[in-house]
Order: structure tokens, then C-alpha cells, then sequence
């Protein structure tokens, strides 16, 4: 079940580990940070540093947090992984079961994209291995499901290309591409967007697509027929 930032339960603790830079931050709003803190290096040594410091920060405590806001991926597995065996963990050792909301960064980055700059088609790419890159292409203003593309595609596409870079980069992104900084504190200014986040008993993560590739093509992509019942 999808849902709006404004309308889950607070205080809320946003922990993503997707990208070289480590972010933890406590929400008491839709709108309104009690603290943010960011810190690059790996999960394994900085993941709970990063937490505690953000509990400093706020003088807040995990007995207080009433919702997990968490990003599902893409991006570094191991740090995605040891993310989710602490919420996990948390939750459960929690008075007051949290609740988890999961949010998809490289969709996230492109709502943001498209809010700030209006743009009717883009194409937001992020590495996934050699040759291949995690999609999120935006078509008439609307930004379509996560999508895998190669190289060629990347070629043929005939709009803006935005890259939005990962902790381990195999390959570098191609010359028309603009390099983005990814930012979860942007949330914030998402707030009011449906959609936004997905409400997840456990924390899930999400899966690349197998090793099949989207050719970029100038139709616009419609939803499959429904079956036709034989007479």
C-alpha cells in the first residue's frame, strides 16, 4: 500500500545507506527535521555511529520512534543488507512496534527531478554492473516503474540523461549524462506526493531486473490489453 509522507505516524527515523554517503535523520514532521546527519564511508563501520549521533542530535531515543522510513535500494547491497537487520532488529526490541515505510531512491530522485525542473521526458541512470544501469524514465511527465537499460539504449535516447552515482562505480556514465547529488533529506519536499512511500511489514529490498534490457522506443509505453475471451 502506497503512501504520502504527510500522512504517516511521527517521529519517524529516515536511515539510508544506498550511496557513498550514509544518511540517518529524524523526522517530528512532514515537513520538519529534528536532526540530519550524513557521513561517508562504509556501513559496516559507520552505520550506527551515524544512528547514535542522530539520536544526540535530536535528544531522542528509539522508545520514541513511531515509523521507519527506509530506502529499499538500488545501491550498495552490503549497505542496504546491515540497514535492514537494524530496523529489523529495532523494531522488534521497540515498546511500540514502529512502523516500516520503504522508499525507491533512484524513484525518488526522479520525482524530485521532475518536480524541480518540470520535465516532460528524462532518463535517470544509475549503475548496476558493466554495461547495464538501473532506469527510471520520465515519459510526458510521468515517471515509469524502475527499468534496466544498456549501453545502446543509453545511445539512441534522444532526451536529457541524469546519472545518480553509487558507492562502487563499474563503469563511468556516458558523456550527455548530468551527474546528480542524491539527497534523502529531499523527502521533505516530497511530502505531499502519492505514491511516495510503501507500507512493508519487514523490511524488503528491492531486486534488479534480470538481465533483459529495455530498448528505448519514441512510442509511449501503454498498459497490456487485458485478454479478449474467446467466442
Amino acid at each position: 500500500m502506497s503512501h504520502r509522507l504527510q500522512d504517516i505516524e511521527f517521529p519517524a527515523l529516515v536511515l539510508d545507506t544506498s550511496n557513498p554517503t550514509i544518511f540517518c535523520g529524524l523526522l517530528q514532521g512532514p515537513e520538519a527535521w529534528l536532526a540530519q546527519v550524513r557521513r561517508e564511508g562504509v556501513a559496516l563501520e559507520n552505520l550506527f555511529p551515524v544512528v547514535s549521533q542522530t539520536f544526540a542530535q535530536s535528544r531522542s531515543k528509539l522508545a520514541n520512534i513511531e515509523s521507519f522510513i527506509y530506502c529499499e535500494g538500488p545501491g550498495s547491497v552490503l549497505g542496504l543488507r546491515l540497514a535492514a537487520m537494524a530496523l529489523q532488529t529495532w523494531q522488534e526490541l521497540a515498546a511500540q512496534t514502529p512502523k516500516f515505510y520503504a522508499y525507491n531512491g533512484l524513484q525518488m530522485t526522479a520525482q524530485a527531478l521532475q518536480k524541480q525542473t518540470n520535465c516532460s521526458d528524462a532518463l535517470l541512470i544509475s549503475d548496476w554492473k558493466k554495461n547495464a544501469w538501473n532506469a527510471a524514465y520520465i515519459e510526458a511527465g510521468i515517471i515509469r516503474a524502475n527499468d534496466v537499460v544498456d549501453d545502446s539504449a543509453l545511445e539512441d535516447y534522444p532526451h536529457p540523461v541524469y546519472h545518480l552515482p553509487q558507492r562502487k562505480g563499474w563503469q563511468k556514465p556516458p558523456p550527455q549524462a548530468t551527474t546528480l547529488s542524491y539527497d534523502p533529506a529531499a523527502l521533505i519536499n516530497l511530502s505531499s506526493l502519492e505514491g511516495l512511500l510503501r507500507a512493508t511489514d519487514r523490511v524488503e529490498l528491492a531486486q534488479t531486473a534480470a538481465n533483459t534490457f529495455a530498448k528505448w522506443t519514441p512510442e509511449r509505453h501503454r498498459a497490456p490489453q487485458a485478454n479478449t475471451p474467446a467466442t
